[in-house]
């Protein structure tokens, strides 16, 4: 039998000692000598490289960016971070929003809940202090306001909303894709804004109680997505839409104004779950353009295979204003979003038609701060 051969430590190999890290190791608070935490021994070199790398990588997502095929999903966590959820019930004819926004001020961290339903165009919030958002895994534990894991949902707001559900994902975005949602602004540091939607299709079990009425969310189509950064854009709109005649379709939509004076731009994203497929098309990949106003969204993108327009309308409905948590505690602004609205869906492939269709229960928004 071989002796297996004994492979050298990288800085090794290299010709380097482990004094040629200790001006990284120190600056990550640590040493060559440094000792395991209650052994009287001292931490091996590969102990200490892993150390040193989680507190780089703790550092770096707190700015915002992510590396290349990291996982958005845990807690950066940013100034601000705000997660949604979607229950569309085509046949029904309801809609469901639940978002989350986490605000860890540096004095007085805290989290806001808001739930809207259609119809009845009700809308709830509530705040409690502190965000409970786990750094490590898709995780909120802000009670009594949400609970979150990967597959569980609770949520209660005040006394009249009371979510409370089991999620099975089989569709989102794909988990070894080189870039989140953001595209490659999400290796950029210090933006103002985030945006990755991750799930477009899950199995769900549970009820939500709306007042004295209760719904079984059972066969709903279910969207979620996450958004963290600086704060909220100066000026920004959004939509999502399930509910086509083609159950496997899911899109979404995201824009705004982005960057300081002069240098502020208009820079948006769309995204489509088609048939298990996920199509992203998002700058400099792709090229996307939006006009949005008088009760309007239109917006397209182009990529070297895919041509995708949408065109939303308010269909005559009043918008909801959605309370939106500002960056100082306890402040709000608000966004004005329609829950029903009408939105048409082209998708060509390689210059043919995929899909064209229409939902008549979008989610469709426009908001400034």
């Amino acid at each position: 039998m071989s002796t297996p051969r004994r492979r050298d430590a990288p800085h090794r190999a290299a010709g380097l000692s482990a004094s040629h890290h200790a001006p990284a190791l120190r600056a990550a608070g640590l040493s060559a000598s440094h000792h395991a935490p209650g052994l009287g021994v001292p931490e091996s070199e590969h102990m200490l490289r892993h150390r040193w790398w989680a507190r780089l990588r703790r550092r770096w997502r707190a700015t915002g960016a992510d590396l290349p095929r990291g996982d958005p999903l845990p807690a950066h966590p940013a100034p601000m971070e705000g997660y949604l959820w979607r229950f569309t019930d085509p046949v029904g004819g309801r809609v469901l929003l639940l978002a989350c926004g986490v605000n860890h001020h540096p004095r007085r961290p805290w989290t806001t809940v808001v739930a809207a339903a259609h119809p009845g165009g009700l809308v709830r919030s509530a705040s409690v202090e502190g965000t409970g958002a786990d750094t490590t895994a898709y995780r909120i534990a802000a009670h009594p306001a949400i609970e979150l894991t990967r597959d569980r949902l609770r949520a209660r707001v005040g006394d009249e909303v009371d979510l409370r559900c089991a999620l099975r994902p089989y569709h989102t975005w794909p988990p070894r894709r080189f870039l989140h949602g953001s595209g490659v602004f999400s290796l950029v540091p210090g933006l103002d804004h985030y945006w990755h939607p991750h799930l477009f299709g899950a199995t769900v079990e549970g009820t939500v109680r709306l007042r004295d009425r209760t719904w079984d969310l059972a066969g709903c189509q279910v969207y979620a997505e996450k958004s963290w950064g600086r704060g909220f854009p100066r000026a920004w709109w959004w939509g999502q839409a399930h509910g086509f005649d083609r159950q496997d379709l899911c899109v979404a939509f995201a824009g705004g104004l982005l960057g300081r004076g002069r240098l502020t731009v208009p820079v948006g994203g769309l995204v489509v779950g088609i048939g298990g497929r996920t199509v992203s098309l998002v700058p400099p990949g792709a090229w996307v353009r939006a006009r949005v106003g008088d009760g309007s969204w239109h917006v397209s993108g182009r990529s070297p295979r895919y041509q995708i327009e949408m065109t939303g309308t308010a269909a005559g409905d009043r918008p909801l204003r959605l309370p939106v948590p500002l960056l100082d505690p306890y402040r709000f602004g608000h966004s004005l979003q329609h829950l029903s609205g009408r939105l048409e869906v082209r998708i060509r492939r390689d210059g043919r038609l995929l899909y064209a269709g229409t939902s008549h229960l979008a989610g469709l928004e426009t908001g400034g701060v």
